[in-house]
């Protein structure tokens, strides 16, 4: 497998896994202090949406500064870039893997000489990238550093491991299935499908832990706030958002062609393909005459036409006469250069607004609050960062 064919891959997979990426930012450093303020779940919730996107490393506890550096020195398969309050680490590993994640960022397969592709990366813009991801990963590891050290002063430290054990639980939940819909059969072939990436299973399965452990603080603060999203607030956005709640006119329809190249005149073709509409007109099985008939493709559809929405029906001569045809109907016989063609409107959808139904409403909240989270997130995150110890050791 070339170069190019191994980076198209890596984007098909690359997309089943990365989420959104949290926009950049400069990185002070801050004086840690332990502020009052609303303690964080007492119990783990199921997780929303998460709030800025997770890269996740395989676990590593971070020692004291002066032990972090010792490790760094001594075992280059760990290389510390950041250390966030006294504990909590931040590795060159776990960076590189969040930025993988967003490779068609920085890597593009540009057409060369005779059409040969090739694959260049655009180094400026991995830098970039990664120094992205660095800040994500910190403000994440700020965000739980404040949770535990909450959790502590309210007494409450065993509720930690609860929220680790839930989140633990889910992460190898999201790896199973995602291992699923990399159809690999094996572990060793899930890691070989991470391995095209330039991950691995222990740093994706802490970036997925770590965020939802963040997530779940920044939910329990809006909750503590008693900031929620009322049925008011639905029906407000469900009202002034007309376009994102709207559907358009479709239909799903049958098929059947009739090549003029079949018959000795075009007369002939046209004759029969009247006799055949009549059939269907008087309630014969239109998938039955079209496997007797069709000399197209959807004899091998079961008679399904192609498209259902305007733009997307083919050949386009039928269009404006299928749309046209009530659910149920027959349309008139169209004539194209190769033939006659024979359609029946199995059902329709009108345009119009959708209702207001519960789904609807789900929908609405769900995004209202994915919303309220993100702000909620970039308020914690800033006050954290004027408070708290951030060390940054190296950039690449």
């Amino acid at each position: 497998m070339d170069a190019t064919a191994r980076f198209r891959r890596t984007l098909g997979l690359v997309a089943l896994l990365a989420g959104c990426q949290a926009a950049a930012a400069d990185r002070p450093v801050g004086r840690a202090q332990s502020p009052d303020g609303p303690l964080p779940p007492v119990a783990p919730l199921a997780p929303a949406a998460p709030v800025a996107p997770a890269a996740q490393p395989a676990s590593f506890t971070a020692p004291p500064v002066k032990a972090a550096a010792a490790a760094l020195a001594g075992d280059p398969r760990i290389k510390v870039v950041a250390l966030v309050g006294l504990r909590n680490t931040v590795t060159e590993q776990e960076v590189w893997e969040a930025a993988r994640q967003r490779v068609q960022d920085y890597i593009n397969v540009v057409d060369g000489p005779g059409g040969k592709q090739t694959v260049v990366k655009d180094d400026a813009k991995a830098k970039e990238v990664y120094n992205d991801e660095l800040k994500r990963i910190v403000e994440r590891e700020l965000v739980l550093e404040e949770m535990e050290a909450k959790l502590k002063k309210a007494g409450k430290a065993a509720v930690m491991d609860d929220i680790k054990d839930f989140a633990g639980k889910l992460a190898d939940r999201k790896l199973r299935d995602f291992k699923s819909r990399t159809k690999a059969k094996t572990d060793d072939d899930f890691r070989a499908a991470l391995a095209v990436m330039g991950l691995t299973p222990g740093v994706v399965k802490r970036q997925i832990e770590r965020q939802v452990m963040a997530d779940e603080y920044v939910r329990n603060s809006l909750k503590d706030r008693g900031r929620t999203v009322s049925l008011g607030d639905v029906r407000r956005y469900y009202d002034e958002h007309p376009d994102e709640y709207s559907r358009p006119e479709a239909v799903a329809w049958q098929h059947i062609f009739i090549s003029a190249a079949r018959f000795p005149t075009r007369e002939a073709a046209r004759q029969h393909a009247e006799k055949v509409r009549a059939e269907a007109a008087a309630g014969a099985n239109f998938e039955a005459l079209c496997k007797q008939h069709d000399h197209g493709i959807a004899a091998n559809q079961r008679a399904e036409g192609v498209g259902h929405k305007r733009g997307e029906i083919q050949p386009a001569e039928l269009e404006p006469v299928v749309l046209a045809t009530p659910a149920g109907g027959v349309a008139a016989v169209v004539e194209t250069p190769p033939g006659y063609h024979i359609a029946k409107v199995a059902t329709r959808q009108e345009a119009g607004r959708l209702p207001f139904t519960v789904q609807v409403q789900d929908d609405i909240r769900e995004k209202l609050m994915r919303k309220m989270q993100e702000a909620e997130y970039k308020r914690i995150v800033g006050e954290l960062w004027q408070r708290g110890v951030v060390h940054f050791i190296s950039t690449p």
